[in-house]
């Protein structure tokens, strides 16, 4: 469900389910009460649905009280939908009652809330519960009526999941693009207001570390390693800083030809220094027969550049990153894997999106800026990761004209 907070933290989407619940109950409560039934059946449905009341009134101060939960308890509250609605439809009418669209309301509910992948296990099984909630109705319906209800109650409620999907891709979109406002506003003053007294931290502390290293006293190291820290330190803002102008004044790729071993092999000797001290170290596979390739060298050296750097944070106690140059078809492939940590599946889909990071520190740049590079040029840019195990990025790219 989309995290958009209203008043007092309730989320909108969560307030407005529990009315359409409440009406329905209400509907049903009516109903109840004037419907022509028997003394024993309308006080048993009158019980289920003060049951029903009951448990919803539980479900949601739950998921008021506890938000993080919420696919869990709508989960609970499913199952005890189904089991309810399955009580009230036999002594109802059967299959032919008009509480069966309470599965398709049901169904669209959970369906909207669990999205595509989800309306397809909600659709199965609200149309078992469907089916065999009147097991004798099964024996005077014929089976061309049971399955068309059954196909529109799987259409519904797979349309409802799409249609989640879509709301939550264009609420992303909107958002991206409200930041994208407001960073288009900063982003000179940012880079005008920080670099300045950076560069000036950063050159104190080199004059400050060649004082030190003019000192008599030899217990000097920790001294040392504090200027190194000061100076790593101001490195990584200033990147965060380019990060962010790189992304806000990006301009078209140039399609130059590129030596891609070239690239690779000065990159790898530019860091090297940096992964020995990590305890990282490099192996490459090159391809030397690989014509050139359409792109920019220092585009590519940036996209590079910013994969490896992912490695080094994804590997804190040391490890190994591997890159690989072939040719696949009409393309060059570029392969960088590391034995890091790995991503873990629920954020493999978003890892390309701007602004979506799972680190401490970054801006969610990085891979949106090297994707968006990628398809500049008319190449392409994949992820295969295993938590734990490490990940492998695929970069493709045309053979230049």
């Amino acid at each position: 469900m989309i995290p958009v907070k209203g008043v007092n933290g309730i989320n909108p989407t969560d307030f407005g389910f529990s009315i359409v619940k409440l009406a329905a109950a209400t509907a049903a409560t009516v109903w109840g009460i004037y419907h022509p039934l028997s003394a024993h059946d309308r006080t048993a449905f009158l019980s289920i649905i003060a049951a029903f009341y009951v448990y919803n009134l539980a479900i949601y101060l739950a998921i008021f009280r506890f938000p993080d939960r919420a696919s869990k308890i709508y989960l609970v509250e499913f199952f005890l939908d189904l089991i309810l609605l399955s009580l009230i439809v036999p002594m109802t009418g059967g299959l032919n009652s008009s509480f069966t669209l309470g599965y398709f309301l049901i169904a669209a509910a959970q369906s909207f809330y669990y999205g595509l992948a989800g309306s397809i296990w909600i659709a199965a099984v609200s149309s078992v519960a469907y089916i065999f909630s009147c097991p004798n109705c099964l024996y005077t319906m014929h089976w061309t009526d049971l399955s068309l209800r059954v196909g529109f109650l799987l259409l519904f409620s797979v349309m409802m999941g799409y249609l989640s999907d879509r709301e939550r891709r264009m609420h992303r979109q909107l958002v991206n693009a409200e930041q994208l406002a407001a960073m288009g506003m900063m982003s000179a003053q940012l880079a005008h207001s920080v670099r300045n007294p950076l560069s000036t931290i950063s050159l104190s502390a080199e004059l400050l570390s060649d004082e030190i290293k003019k000192c008599e006293r030899k217990d000097t190291e920790e001294a040392q390693a504090l200027v190194k820290s000061i100076i790593n330190e101001v490195y990584r803002i200033n990147d965060v800083i380019e990060d962010h102008l790189n992304f806000m004044r990006r301009s078209k790729t140039g399609l130059k030809r590129s030596n891609i071993n070239a690239v690779v092999g000065s990159l790898i000797k530019f860091l090297e220094k940096e992964g020995q001290c990590k305890g990282i170290s490099f192996n490459k596979t090159l391809d030397e027969s690989l014509p050139d390739a359409a792109i920019e060298e220092s585009r590519l050296r940036q996209v590079l550049l910013n994969l490896i750097r992912n490695s080094f944070e994804a590997m804190p106690d040391g490890g190994r990153i591997v890159i690989s140059t072939s040719r696949r078809k009409n393309e060059v492939e570029i392969a960088v894997e590391d034995n890091g940590t790995g991503i873990p599946r629920e954020n493999q889909k978003r890892m390309f999106e701007p602004f979506f990071t799972t680190k401490d520190v970054g801006t969610g740049l990085g891979l949106y800026i090297a994707r968006d590079i990628m398809l500049e040029c008319g190449g392409g840019i994949s992820c295969d990761s295993k938590a734990g195990r490490g990940t492998i990025v695929k970069l493709r790219l045309p053979f230049a004209a």
